[in-house]
């Protein structure tokens, strides 16, 4: 159970990472290329912002046991992340991202789950 938790939290941290660099990093028109019409550029980069610091709670604090207690807190913000973002893309129709959305929020709920009700 540890290794496929871990192994969720790897990969939740790499997409959340990857997700908030390209959205911090990337010049405004390719950002606004990338994301749905309707959202302001400062809206992104905050968004960015929050996706970078997902992937750094779901893995450092249950990894250091330094406030392991955020790990679950920060799926649990990942996961609402996630729902918004299905919500989103399915009101743009662009239902072929759902399917990854989907893993991605069922991942991100298995880890918040699991890493407060049963390893502490």
């Amino acid at each position: 159970m540890t290794v496929f938790l871990w192994s969720l939290q790897g990969l939740l941290a790499a997409v959340f990472l990857l997700a908030g660099t390209v959205k911090l990093t990337q010049p405004a028109a390719t950002v606004r290329a990338l994301a749905p019409a309707g959202f302001s550029l400062s809206f992104l980069r905050g968004l960015g912002a929050v996706e970078l610091l997902g992937a750094v709670g779901v893995l450092v604090p249950q990894g250091t046991g330094v406030l392991p207690w955020l790990t679950p807190l920060a799926a649990g913000g990942m996961g609402v992340v996630l729902a918004a973002a299905i919500g989103v893309h399915a009101r743009q129709r662009a239902f072929n991202r759902l399917p990854f959305l989907l893993f991605l929020l069922a991942s991100a709920l298995v880890v918040a789950y699991s890493r407060r009700h049963f390893l502490g």
